[in-house]
Protein backbone atom coordinates (compact mmCIF):
# COMPACT_ATOMS: atom_id res chain seq x y z
CA UNK A 1 0.00 0.00 0.00
CA UNK A 2 1.63 3.50 -0.96
CA UNK A 3 2.45 5.61 1.83
CA UNK A 4 0.76 8.79 1.98
CA UNK A 5 2.45 12.02 0.42
CA UNK A 6 4.16 14.04 3.29
CA UNK A 7 6.70 17.14 2.82
CA UNK A 8 10.53 16.30 2.93
CA UNK A 9 13.48 17.85 3.46
CA UNK A 10 16.22 18.16 1.01
CA UNK A 11 19.89 19.33 1.69
CA UNK A 12 21.12 20.46 -1.29
CA UNK A 13 18.33 23.23 -1.40
CA UNK A 14 18.11 23.45 2.15
CA UNK A 15 13.67 23.68 1.22
CA UNK A 16 10.73 21.51 1.84
CA UNK A 17 9.24 19.82 -0.74
CA UNK A 18 6.10 17.38 -1.34
CA UNK A 19 5.22 14.97 -4.10
CA UNK A 20 1.93 15.34 -5.94
CA UNK A 21 0.95 13.05 -8.70
CA UNK A 22 4.52 12.76 -9.48
CA UNK A 23 5.35 16.05 -9.63
CA UNK A 24 7.69 18.13 -7.11
CA UNK A 25 6.10 20.72 -5.50
CA UNK A 26 8.47 23.40 -3.81
CA UNK A 27 7.30 24.51 -0.19
CA UNK A 28 9.57 26.37 0.71
CA UNK A 29 12.54 26.58 3.40
CA UNK A 30 10.91 27.16 7.03
CA UNK A 31 9.44 23.98 8.05
CA UNK A 32 6.50 25.34 9.91
CA UNK A 33 5.46 27.18 7.15
CA UNK A 34 6.01 24.21 4.57
CA UNK A 35 3.74 21.84 6.73
CA UNK A 36 1.30 24.78 6.70
CA UNK A 37 1.38 24.90 2.80
CA UNK A 38 1.14 21.08 2.08
CA UNK A 39 -1.96 20.47 4.12
CA UNK A 40 -3.27 24.11 2.53
CA UNK A 41 -2.53 21.99 -1.12
CA UNK A 42 -4.17 18.50 0.55
CA UNK A 43 -6.96 20.37 1.46
CA UNK A 44 -7.55 21.29 -2.76
CA UNK A 45 -6.67 18.81 -4.39
CA UNK A 46 -8.42 19.92 -7.53
CA UNK A 47 -6.67 23.14 -7.40
CA UNK A 48 -2.97 21.72 -7.14
CA UNK A 49 -3.99 19.45 -9.96
CA UNK A 50 -4.83 22.70 -12.27
CA UNK A 51 -1.71 24.14 -11.16
CA UNK A 52 0.90 21.15 -11.76
CA UNK A 53 -0.13 21.73 -15.68
CA UNK A 54 0.63 23.92 -18.26
CA UNK A 55 -1.25 25.49 -20.52
CA UNK A 56 1.30 24.40 -23.30
CA UNK A 57 0.58 21.12 -22.10
CA UNK A 58 -3.48 21.32 -21.52
CA UNK A 59 -3.53 22.43 -25.22
CA UNK A 60 -2.19 19.31 -26.71
CA UNK A 61 -4.00 17.01 -24.75
CA UNK A 62 -7.19 19.28 -26.17
CA UNK A 63 -5.46 19.57 -29.74
CA UNK A 64 -4.94 15.01 -29.42
CA UNK A 65 -8.81 15.20 -28.47
CA UNK A 66 -10.45 17.29 -31.18
CA UNK A 67 -8.16 15.38 -33.58
CA UNK A 68 -9.64 12.15 -32.54
CA UNK A 69 -13.25 13.84 -32.36
CA UNK A 70 -13.93 16.63 -34.70
CA UNK A 71 -13.65 17.11 -38.30
CA UNK A 72 -10.14 17.96 -39.86
CA UNK A 73 -11.20 21.74 -40.37
CA UNK A 74 -11.95 21.93 -37.15
CA UNK A 75 -8.67 20.39 -35.56
CA UNK A 76 -6.44 22.31 -38.23
CA UNK A 77 -8.34 26.18 -37.06
CA UNK A 78 -7.75 25.19 -33.32
CA UNK A 79 -4.29 23.88 -33.60
CA UNK A 80 -2.93 27.35 -35.73
CA UNK A 81 -5.10 29.71 -32.84
CA UNK A 82 -3.88 27.68 -30.00
CA UNK A 83 -0.24 27.29 -31.64
CA UNK A 84 -0.03 31.41 -31.82
CA UNK A 85 -1.40 31.73 -28.30
CA UNK A 86 1.23 29.31 -26.93
CA UNK A 87 3.86 30.82 -28.34
CA UNK A 88 2.80 34.43 -26.92
CA UNK A 89 2.00 33.64 -23.19
CA UNK A 90 4.78 30.55 -23.24
CA UNK A 91 5.33 27.09 -22.33
CA UNK A 92 5.73 27.26 -19.11
CA UNK A 93 2.56 29.23 -18.32
CA UNK A 94 0.03 27.61 -15.77
CA UNK A 95 -3.63 28.05 -16.07
CA UNK A 96 -3.53 29.68 -12.43
CA UNK A 97 -1.19 32.44 -14.03
CA UNK A 98 -3.17 33.15 -16.94
CA UNK A 99 -5.20 36.44 -16.64
CA UNK A 100 -7.29 38.28 -18.65
CA UNK A 101 -4.76 40.90 -19.96
CA UNK A 102 -2.59 37.49 -21.41
CA UNK A 103 -5.59 37.11 -23.81
CA UNK A 104 -6.24 40.85 -24.70
CA UNK A 105 -2.86 41.33 -25.62
CA UNK A 106 -2.82 38.29 -27.46
CA UNK A 107 -5.57 38.27 -29.79
CA UNK A 108 -4.94 42.60 -30.11
CA UNK A 109 -2.02 41.97 -31.47
CA UNK A 110 -2.85 39.05 -34.42
CA UNK A 111 -3.17 42.04 -37.24
CA UNK A 112 -7.02 40.92 -38.09
CA UNK A 113 -10.17 41.86 -37.87
CA UNK A 114 -12.30 41.64 -34.48
CA UNK A 115 -14.22 38.82 -36.05
CA UNK A 116 -11.36 36.68 -36.29
CA UNK A 117 -9.93 38.04 -33.00
CA UNK A 118 -13.38 36.90 -32.02
CA UNK A 119 -13.19 33.35 -33.03
CA UNK A 120 -9.61 33.09 -32.01
CA UNK A 121 -10.57 33.88 -28.48
CA UNK A 122 -13.33 31.35 -28.36
CA UNK A 123 -10.62 28.88 -29.66
CA UNK A 124 -9.49 29.44 -26.61
CA UNK A 125 -12.29 29.70 -24.08
CA UNK A 126 -13.26 26.36 -25.67
CA UNK A 127 -9.60 24.62 -24.78
CA UNK A 128 -10.02 26.14 -21.07
CA UNK A 129 -13.52 25.01 -20.49
CA UNK A 130 -13.37 21.47 -22.17
CA UNK A 131 -10.50 21.19 -19.59
CA UNK A 132 -12.98 21.84 -16.87
CA UNK A 133 -15.38 19.22 -18.60
CA UNK A 134 -12.55 16.63 -18.20
CA UNK A 135 -11.70 17.47 -14.76
CA UNK A 136 -8.28 18.90 -15.92
CA UNK A 137 -9.00 22.13 -13.86
CA UNK A 138 -11.30 23.63 -11.05
CA UNK A 139 -12.49 26.37 -13.29
CA UNK A 140 -11.71 28.50 -16.25
CA UNK A 141 -9.76 31.42 -15.03
CA UNK A 142 -11.22 33.63 -17.86
CA UNK A 143 -14.50 33.02 -17.36
CA UNK A 144 -16.73 36.23 -18.33
CA UNK A 145 -14.08 37.47 -20.55
CA UNK A 146 -15.89 39.65 -23.09
CA UNK A 147 -14.58 38.47 -26.61
CA UNK A 148 -14.10 41.54 -29.53
CA UNK A 149 -17.53 42.22 -31.19
CA UNK A 150 -17.96 40.65 -34.42
CA UNK A 151 -18.51 42.60 -37.51
CA UNK A 152 -21.61 42.23 -39.58
CA UNK A 153 -20.37 40.81 -42.55
CA UNK A 154 -23.38 43.36 -44.63
CA UNK A 155 -20.95 42.79 -47.87
CA UNK A 156 -22.98 42.67 -51.25
CA UNK A 157 -22.65 42.82 -54.73
CA UNK A 158 -24.77 44.58 -57.74
CA UNK A 159 -24.64 42.72 -61.02
CA UNK A 160 -22.46 45.35 -62.21
CA UNK A 161 -20.17 44.82 -59.18
CA UNK A 162 -19.83 41.25 -59.30
CA UNK A 163 -19.17 41.53 -63.41
CA UNK A 164 -16.03 43.77 -62.37
CA UNK A 165 -14.90 40.80 -59.93
CA UNK A 166 -15.86 38.07 -62.96
CA UNK A 167 -13.47 40.12 -65.39
CA UNK A 168 -10.46 40.06 -63.32
CA UNK A 169 -11.02 36.70 -62.16
CA UNK A 170 -9.36 33.77 -64.05
CA UNK A 171 -10.35 29.67 -64.75
CA UNK A 172 -10.63 27.70 -62.77
CA UNK A 173 -11.31 30.33 -59.86
CA UNK A 174 -14.07 31.92 -61.92
CA UNK A 175 -15.65 28.54 -62.15
CA UNK A 176 -15.69 28.62 -58.07
CA UNK A 177 -17.04 32.10 -57.71
CA UNK A 178 -19.89 31.58 -60.50
CA UNK A 179 -20.97 28.61 -58.23
CA UNK A 180 -20.92 30.18 -55.24
CA UNK A 181 -23.12 33.38 -56.81
CA UNK A 182 -25.20 30.75 -58.50
CA UNK A 183 -25.85 28.90 -55.24
CA UNK A 184 -25.83 30.81 -52.45
CA UNK A 185 -23.67 28.06 -50.24
CA UNK A 186 -21.08 28.60 -48.47
CA UNK A 187 -17.52 29.36 -49.48
CA UNK A 188 -16.42 26.00 -46.89
CA UNK A 189 -19.26 24.29 -49.09
CA UNK A 190 -18.14 24.82 -52.10
CA UNK A 191 -14.44 23.87 -51.65
CA UNK A 192 -15.72 20.31 -50.00
CA UNK A 193 -17.67 19.35 -52.49
CA UNK A 194 -16.75 15.37 -54.39
CA UNK A 195 -18.66 13.73 -56.72
CA UNK A 196 -20.21 11.29 -54.46
CA UNK A 197 -22.13 14.69 -53.15
CA UNK A 198 -23.82 15.24 -56.56
CA UNK A 199 -27.41 13.58 -56.54
CA UNK A 200 -29.59 14.40 -59.72
CA UNK A 201 -29.88 18.26 -59.12
CA UNK A 202 -29.02 17.90 -55.75
CA UNK A 203 -25.76 18.19 -53.59
CA UNK A 204 -26.50 16.23 -50.54
CA UNK A 205 -23.79 16.84 -47.40
CA UNK A 206 -24.56 13.96 -44.87
CA UNK A 207 -25.02 15.09 -41.12
CA UNK A 208 -21.96 14.18 -39.91
CA UNK A 209 -20.28 16.68 -43.04
CA UNK A 210 -22.79 19.37 -42.55
CA UNK A 211 -22.55 22.62 -40.73
CA UNK A 212 -23.42 21.94 -36.68
CA UNK A 213 -23.61 17.51 -37.55
CA UNK A 214 -27.33 17.75 -37.02
CA UNK A 215 -28.95 16.98 -40.16
CA UNK A 216 -28.17 16.72 -43.93
CA UNK A 217 -26.76 19.79 -45.74
CA UNK A 218 -29.09 20.04 -49.62
CA UNK A 219 -28.05 22.28 -52.02
CA UNK A 220 -30.36 23.21 -55.06
CA UNK A 221 -29.17 23.40 -58.02
CA UNK A 222 -30.08 25.61 -61.70
CA UNK A 223 -28.89 24.41 -64.42
CA UNK A 224 -25.97 26.16 -64.42
CA UNK A 225 -24.21 25.19 -61.44
CA UNK A 226 -25.45 21.46 -62.50
CA UNK A 227 -23.36 22.22 -65.73
CA UNK A 228 -20.29 23.67 -64.00
CA UNK A 229 -20.16 20.69 -61.71
CA UNK A 230 -21.01 17.92 -64.14
CA UNK A 231 -17.80 19.22 -65.91
CA UNK A 232 -15.72 18.76 -62.95
CA UNK A 233 -16.91 15.73 -61.75
CA UNK A 234 -15.38 14.30 -65.51
CA UNK A 235 -12.19 15.37 -64.36
CA UNK A 236 -11.82 14.72 -60.43
CA UNK A 237 -14.15 11.72 -59.89
CA UNK A 238 -12.59 11.52 -56.54
CA UNK A 239 -11.52 13.74 -54.30
CA UNK A 240 -12.58 17.98 -53.71
CA UNK A 241 -14.12 19.30 -57.29
CA UNK A 242 -12.92 22.65 -57.29
CA UNK A 243 -9.35 22.64 -58.10
CA UNK A 244 -6.42 25.76 -58.68
CA UNK A 245 -5.00 25.06 -62.14
CA UNK A 246 -2.01 22.47 -60.08
CA UNK A 247 -4.77 20.50 -59.38
CA UNK A 248 -4.91 21.11 -55.82
CA UNK A 249 -8.38 21.57 -53.91
CA UNK A 250 -8.71 25.28 -53.08
CA UNK A 251 -8.21 26.63 -49.30
CA UNK A 252 -9.85 29.02 -47.35
CA UNK A 253 -5.98 31.34 -47.74
CA UNK A 254 -5.76 30.35 -51.16
CA UNK A 255 -9.45 31.65 -51.92
CA UNK A 256 -8.54 34.95 -49.77
CA UNK A 257 -5.72 35.57 -51.81
CA UNK A 258 -7.24 35.61 -55.17
CA UNK A 259 -10.20 37.92 -53.82
CA UNK A 260 -7.38 40.15 -52.35
CA UNK A 261 -5.61 40.47 -55.56
CA UNK A 262 -9.05 41.18 -57.26
CA UNK A 263 -10.16 43.60 -54.97
CA UNK A 264 -6.72 45.68 -55.36
CA UNK A 265 -8.19 45.79 -59.25
CA UNK A 266 -12.22 46.46 -58.90
CA UNK A 267 -11.11 49.28 -55.95
CA UNK A 268 -13.91 47.64 -53.69
CA UNK A 269 -13.40 44.63 -50.84
CA UNK A 270 -14.65 41.42 -52.27
CA UNK A 271 -14.69 38.40 -49.94
CA UNK A 272 -16.48 35.22 -50.77
CA UNK A 273 -18.95 35.63 -48.48
CA UNK A 274 -20.39 38.59 -50.40
CA UNK A 275 -21.38 36.15 -53.68
CA UNK A 276 -23.68 34.71 -50.63
CA UNK A 277 -24.76 37.43 -49.62
CA UNK A 278 -25.75 38.65 -52.98
CA UNK A 279 -27.56 35.54 -53.77
CA UNK A 280 -30.05 36.15 -50.68
CA UNK A 281 -30.21 40.08 -51.55
CA UNK A 282 -31.20 38.92 -55.00
CA UNK A 283 -33.54 36.64 -54.02
CA UNK A 284 -35.30 38.84 -51.78
CA UNK A 285 -35.51 41.90 -53.75
CA UNK A 286 -35.41 40.86 -57.38
CA UNK A 287 -36.66 37.61 -56.96
CA UNK A 288 -39.79 37.72 -54.49
CA UNK A 289 -38.52 35.06 -52.56
CA UNK A 290 -40.24 34.70 -49.59
CA UNK A 291 -37.54 35.21 -46.26
CA UNK A 292 -38.39 31.06 -45.28
CA UNK A 293 -37.30 29.76 -48.22
CA UNK A 294 -33.79 31.80 -48.21
CA UNK A 295 -33.02 30.54 -44.88
CA UNK A 296 -33.93 26.72 -45.84
CA UNK A 297 -32.10 27.51 -49.21
CA UNK A 298 -29.20 28.58 -47.74
CA UNK A 299 -29.00 25.91 -44.77
CA UNK A 300 -30.36 27.95 -42.19
CA UNK A 301 -31.60 25.65 -39.51
CA UNK A 302 -33.12 29.38 -37.80
CA UNK A 303 -35.22 31.14 -40.22
CA UNK A 304 -34.96 34.84 -38.34
CA UNK A 305 -31.27 34.59 -39.21
CA UNK A 306 -32.20 36.23 -42.88
CA UNK A 307 -33.56 38.77 -41.25
CA UNK A 308 -30.89 39.72 -38.90
CA UNK A 309 -27.98 39.15 -41.64
CA UNK A 310 -29.96 41.32 -44.64
CA UNK A 311 -31.12 44.29 -42.27
CA UNK A 312 -29.63 46.51 -44.64
CA UNK A 313 -32.73 45.75 -47.13
CA UNK A 314 -34.93 48.00 -44.24
CA UNK A 315 -33.02 50.59 -45.65
CA UNK A 316 -33.76 50.06 -49.23
CA UNK A 317 -36.58 52.27 -50.32
CA UNK A 318 -37.47 51.09 -53.85
CA UNK A 319 -37.35 47.24 -51.77
CA UNK A 320 -39.99 48.51 -49.53
CA UNK A 321 -41.65 50.63 -52.19
CA UNK A 322 -42.36 47.36 -53.87
CA UNK A 323 -43.05 45.90 -50.77
CA UNK A 324 -45.58 47.82 -50.04
CA UNK A 325 -47.77 47.72 -53.47
CA UNK A 326 -47.23 43.62 -52.52
CA UNK A 327 -49.07 44.02 -49.51
CA UNK A 328 -52.41 45.10 -51.02
CA UNK A 329 -52.27 43.80 -54.27
CA UNK A 330 -55.51 42.44 -55.22
CA UNK A 331 -56.63 39.80 -57.48
CA UNK A 332 -56.83 40.50 -60.93
CA UNK A 333 -60.68 40.29 -62.16
CA UNK A 334 -60.85 37.19 -64.05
Amino acid sequence: MPRPPKPYFRKQTRSWYCSISGRQVSLGKDREVAFEKFHELMTDKAQVRGDLSTLYELSQVYLDWCEANRKRNTYTHHRYYLKLFIDHVGKRLRPSQLRVHHVTQWHEGLDVGTTTQNDAVSIVQRMLNWSVEQEYLPRNPIQGMKKPKRKRRDVFYTPQQWAKIREHAREPFTNFLDFLFLTGCRPLEARSIEARHLHDDLVIFPADESKGELEPRVIYLIPDALAILKELVKKHPEGALFRNSQGRPWTKDAVKCRLTRISEKVGFRVIAYGARHSWATQALTEGGVDPISVAHLMGHRDPTMVSRVYSHLSKNPRFLRQQARNAVRRPEAS
